[in-house]
């Protein structure tokens, strides 16, 4: 499925295959990608804007968790949960976010690609989000899930971004949003129950001033 408990925090995150990679690798204006150790550095922990951010250390995904999805031009969309995306990252780090008032945790997640990677995982989400109403997914690990997909407006925070819906057809009633920003050559992936109504847009701006910042 899409969005997966793990230690009760509900998670649709970027592939954390490489979470202990600690080499660099050419980004964007001349720099390295930044490492997982540094990515963990920039992770904004405690109380944020009414959010609790607490950091993790165990790998969110393992060698079975290879998702595909049934349209292939939802792919981009399945990626985010599968061991095997088109586009690897170097350097990974995440944090629980405890919600005040939501039954369910949410989360976030730091990525980092080599020169170019990320602005085309972005480019190949938007296009995803353009013609993908509905993502039917399937992975090794024995699940499948359909879920309606609806994008919602970008937030002004970061290089760019995207937003989007997504509701499990077993759960109609219990939908999450999910927001992707990307810093240069970094991304930080946010997933929100639908429950809070709000998006975490201060968090947003002081995390995206966090990578910016360490690379």
């Amino acid at each position: 499925m899409l969005v997966f408990m793990r230690g009760g925090v509900a998670l649709l995150v970027l592939s954390a295959a490489v979470a202990g990679c600690t080499s660099g690798a050419p980004a964007g204006k001349g720099g390295f990608a930044l490492t997982s150790a540094e990515l963990s550095d920039a992770l904004l922990t405690g109380e944020q804007s009414g959010f609790y951010a607490t950091p993790q250390e165990e790998p969110l995904l393992e060698d079975v968790d290879v998702v595909t999805a049934a349209d292939p031009s939802c792919q981009p969309l399945a990626d985010l949960t599968s061991v095997t995306p088109k586009h690897v990252p170097v350097g990974t780090a995440w944090a629980a976010l405890e919600v005040r008032g939501a039954a369910t945790e949410g989360s976030v997640v730091l990525t980092s690609y080599a020169r170019g990677e990320a602005e085309a995982k972005m480019g190949e989400l938007k296009a995803a989000l353009a013609t993908c109403r509905e993502l039917s997914a399937s992975s090794r690990r024995g699940w499948s899930e359909r879920t309606s997909v609806v994008a919602l407006p970008s937030v002004s925070v970061g290089d760019e971004s995207v937003s989007y819906s997504v509701t499990s057809a077993e759960a109609p009633g219990k939908g999450r949003v999910m927001t992707i920003v990307r810093t240069g050559g970094s991304m930080a992936v946010y997933l929100i129950p639908a429950e809070v109504n709000r998006s975490p847009a201060s968090l947003m701006k002081q995390q995206h001033k966090k990578i910016h910042a360490a690379g």
